[in-house]
């Protein structure tokens, strides 16, 4: 009984992270809530728990080393929480997701489809809405005081389009979703020509490729198209160099694949202003918030000078960065007016925004947990279905190069899911080689 519930709302955590964050962690609190009262309980004994485990631990001794320095001022704790460890929670959809039995892992394989097939449906929908979708969802519990329009691209012939962000609220969430799902995409198409399926298979699967593939691209969220671009060359490399699937026959006609696909683009570049207003900022064109970013790093690099081991401490970036950033205007006072103007409420790089909020230690354990789930993806005894859907995670610590993803708890609630779903996988063949040695 306990767990058909525990189960149920996993599932509707999963999908709704595709419909609003509000649903998603409602969900995932009742699901976590329920697998409490599972009677079986698994043990956490794999590499990625003990990383997890080492991250957040470390986390809460800067807070204590932080409220210890205010003079144990529980104002400390409170903007502690309030800001970057407010996230701790979602964690639980890394554990939530351990309850599952091994029969019920296809179940669970076919809920992060559906929640990908409605970040994909929803996307392609919001190319063509003036308005954003989310509406859709807020007005179920709230009046809309304002209508909120989406930023407009151009015409495609007669037709308006859109930046799409589905249901979500910024371009840059949605972008951080399509990261994670667009690897799954081109490997699911990639396993049905393989295999040699029904034409049919073959067939939906290109066109939910290419589905996806233009909201990517209509998106326009460049840290996210450079997270999903290195997660399906890391998967080609698996596949060429581990499965040892790929001929160089089939390479060739991967890559003439690719090439009709830029060969479209470019059509489309050069015939409608909608594909060139798509097109350009992806190459600097347009866009004016690299140089911006490179302001906000050099104002973060002497927070993370003066605090190497416990950092400035969660909840302090906003008002320490204010403080470094005048700072910065007295020493380059002809570039005063940029410093003025960029964003600060966060680093717009994870690495650099761990480090300078929780100290050095944590931007190493931070590379850690890459490190591992490099190896695990590596190592070859994970399906290659969970491999396909869970690549999006190698991608995800490439776009924190270039925004803070892991600040972002719409993307941060996905990747939890998706990490625990491929600590099921190293659980079970830890236990497998147990197993057979104490055999």
């Amino acid at each position: 009984m306990f767990y058909r519930i525990y189960r149920a709302f996993l599932a509707l955590s999963i999908i709704s992270c595709a419909l609003s964050v509000s649903l998603s962690q409602l969900f995932l609190l009742l699901s976590f809530v329920f697998f409490l009262f599972l009677p079986e309980k698994p043990k956490f004994k794999s590499p990625l728990v003990k990383i997890l485990f080492l991250f957040y631990a470390w986390q809460i001794v800067t807070v204590l080393y932080h409220f210890a320095g205010s003079g144990f001022d529980f104002l400390s704790i409170k903007h502690a929480f309030r800001d970057e460890m407010k996230d701790i929670f979602l964690v639980t959809a890394f554990v939530s997701v351990q309850g599952i039995k091994p029969e019920d892992r296809k179940y669970l394989y076919k809920t992060f489809f559906i929640f990908a097939l409605v970040i994909v449906f929803t996307g392609f929908v919001s190319i063509f809405s003036m308005t954003r979708l989310s509406r859709l969802i807020s007005d179920l519990y709230k009046t809309s005081a304002s209508w909120p329009y989406q930023h407009h691209y151009g015409k495609i012939t007669n037709i308006n389009i859109y930046l799409p962000i589905g249901l979500m609220n910024t371009h840059l969430t949605f972008g951080g979703l399509l990261a994670f799902i667009f690897p799954g995409f081109v490997f699911r198409l990639y396993e049905s020509w393989y295999k040699k399926e029904s034409i049919s298979k073959i067939s939906t699967n290109a066109v939910l490729l290419l589905l996806v593939s233009i909201v990517f691209l209509f998106n326009n969220a460049r840290s996210s198209l450079l997270g999903a671009l290195v997660s399906t060359i890391f998967g080609i490399y698996i596949l060429v160099f581990v499965d040892k699937d790929i001929s160089k026959k089939m390479l060739k006609r991967i890559g003439v694949f690719i090439l009709l696909i830029l060969v479209f683009v470019f059509v489309g570049y050069k015939t409608t202003s909608a594909v060139k207003r798509v097109v350009d900022p992806l190459f600097g064109g347009e866009k004016h918030t690299d140089s911006g970013r490179t302001f906000i790093w050099d104002s973060t690099f002497p927070l993370i000078e003066k605090n190497p081991i416990f950092g400035i401490g969660s909840g302090n970036y906003q008002k320490e960065i204010e403080i470094s950033r005048k700072e910065k205007e007295k020493e380059n006072k002809e570039l005063s007016f940029f410093y003025e103007v960029t964003q600060r409420g966060h680093a717009h790089n994870d690495y650099f925004h761990l480090t300078a909020v929780f100290g050095g230690p944590q931007g190493i354990l931070y590379l850690m947990l890459f490190g591992i789930i490099l190896f695990t993806l590596l190592n070859g005894n994970i399906p290659k279905q969970i491999r396909f859907m869970t690549y999006g995670l190698v991608g995800f610590f490439f776009s924190g190069l270039l925004q803070c993803y892991f600040q972002d708890d719409e993307v941060l609630i996905v990747f939890y899911f998706l990490l625990g779903y491929l600590n099921l996988y190293v659980e079970s063949e830890k236990k497998t080689i147990d197993s057979k040695i104490e055999g």
